[in-house]
């Protein structure tokens, strides 16, 4: 994408694993970002930099309402916030202007498809006619096609998926050699769904070792979960 089209978020988080761990999966989308220890370290950056999103989460230096509240008293940017699971917590944080709520408790994938489908649907409105970038990865003698939703082996034969295979297949090529939980999986088909079991995983695993004609290509790591070996991006 053009510069101009490069998106930056912020993520405000005491804790250096998770965030520094979004700010990745962020950067693999082609998404900038910069980091925050606390409000206070956020809120001197604010003065310097423009951003598309700030993420909210948790930091002990300042309510994160509190934060939001200057930040509305300043800007209208997007904010993100992650707050208790208490719903008088969550409302206040919607009357304060939060363009979206999650509880402390919800997984680094939800996350990650909340604040990319936000990004991508920021896009089309400031850009008509733009067409956010797809990847393509390649695995095996496979390429699967995130735009086209096309697993394509080398010999040009095409696997028909359906929407919850692309889906699990489509998370484990993003996470490289990385493997996978049923949990995180299932974070990744369901979408927030309540019907998504571990069981359901381990069908949909066993119909993807079938399309792709080696049970091989899909490992099971016992106690871990799933993953793609010897992954890569092509474009």
């Amino acid at each position: 994408m053009g510069h101009e089209l490069i998106q930056q978020v912020m993520l405000v988080d005491s804790r250096p694993e998770p965030r520094g761990l979004l700010a990745k999966q962020l950067s693999l989308e082609g998404v900038q970002t910069e980091q925050a220890r606390d409000a206070g370290e956020f809120l001197a950056l604010w003065d310097y930099h423009r951003y598309d999103l700030v993420v909210l989460g948790e930091f002990q230096d300042e309510s994160s309402l509190v934060v939001l509240r200057k930040l509305r008293q300043r800007d209208d940017v997007p904010v993100f916030l992650i707050a208790e699971s208490e719903e008088s917590q969550r409302l206040a944080a919607l009357e304060m202007g939060a363009d979206d709520v999650l509880s402390q408790g919800c997984s680094q994938r939800e996350l990650l498809l909340r604040i990319r489908n936000f990004l991508h649907r920021r896009l089309r409105q400031q850009n008509p006619g733009f067409k956010v970038k797809q990847k393509t990865w390649s695995f095996a003698n496979w390429t699967l096609e995130e735009g086209t939703r096309l697993l394509v082996n080398q010999e040009g034969q095409t696997a028909r998926l359906t929407r919850a295979e692309f889906d699990l297949l489509l998370a484990l090529v993003r996470a490289g050699n990385r493997p996978l939980s049923k949990m995180q999986l299932s974070d990744a088909v369901g979408r927030g769904s309540l019907d998504t079991s571990p069981e359901t995983i381990a069908v949909l695993i066993h119909r993807l070792r079938k399309k792709l004609g080696c049970k091989e290509v899909i490992q099971t790591l016992s106690g871990v979960g799933y993953r793609l070996p010897e992954c890569e991006l092509v474009t």
